[in-house]
């Protein structure tokens, strides 16, 4: 049977801007066995209704995405989660419209650049010392973004995901032998970041986010037990199935 979803070839494609990244996140959904429904977005008259209640427009990508997957909360859950429109505010000069499930930081959208259709994201973590959390550059485009949401909502989840573990010396090149690296979602440099690895069915993410552990952490998703076996088998260590919801 021809393959009629290359993980490697849509997610890379994905970031060359917000249409490409709704489609990527639609077919995402479909493969996920929950395709993305005409009803599934926010209306035009919540849509204004937000606009109204905040005194602006909301930015063309934002605008759209609540428009198309406003609903679909099953796509953005884990640590990260989507606000609820009706929620969306503005907090320093920033519109909001992610946070931490226990708002230990977010991530929104200068209001000064809320004109841009594709706008730069800042987000307020501070990593080991969320008290001096103070606004600072996330992305440098919303789409972008926007798709690693969803990638992160569905790594660490029971549906051939949430094995993750820590890193060991040799994971990285082992990583990037067997799996096609993807461009970098957000700004920063990488040693500090996320980074992406991309196979036909398993999604690999190395987190070095966290400061209390050396190497970072190493996060698997498959989409068939096959390739959930063959990566964590590969990568000998004690994995941990560690869920976000």
């Amino acid at each position: 049977m021809p393959r009629t979803f290359d993980l490697p070839t849509e997610l890379a494609s994905s970031l060359a801007g917000p249409a490409a990244a709704w489609r990527f996140v639609e077919r995402f959904a479909t493969h996920l066995g929950a395709p993305v429904e005409a009803t599934d977005g926010c209306t035009e008259e919540e849509l204004a209704a937000a606009e109204q209640r905040l005194g602006l427009r909301l930015p063309g990508a934002l605008r759209e995405a609540y428009g198309r997957f406003g609903r679909r909360f099953d796509l953005f859950g884990g640590q990260e989660q989507w606000i609820p429109l009706e929620d969306v505010e503005v907090e320093d000069g920033v519109l909001v419209f992610l946070a931490e499930r226990y708002w230990y930081w977010a991530v929104g959208i200068p209001v000064a650049q809320a004109v841009d259709d594709d706008p730069p994201l800042v987000t307020d973590a501070t990593p080991g010392d969320p008290v001096a959390a103070v606004w600072q550059p996330m992305a440098d485009r919303f789409s972008a973004a926007f798709v690693e949401s969803v990638l992160n909502g569905n790594l660490l989840c029971d549906d051939m995901g949430g094995m993750r573990r820590e890193m060991m010396p040799g994971d990285l090149e082992r990583v990037e032998r067997e799996l096609t690296p993807m461009p970098p979602f957000e700004d920063g440099p990488e040693e500090d970041g996320c980074r992406w690895y991309a196979g036909p069915d398993v999604l690999v993410c190395v987190d070095r986010t966290d400061p209390d552990v050396q190497l970072g952490w190493i996060c698997v998703r498959a989409f068939n037990r096959q390739a959930l076996d063959g990566m964590c088998g590969a990568l000998q260590g004690d994995w941990t199935h560690t869920m976000n919801y």
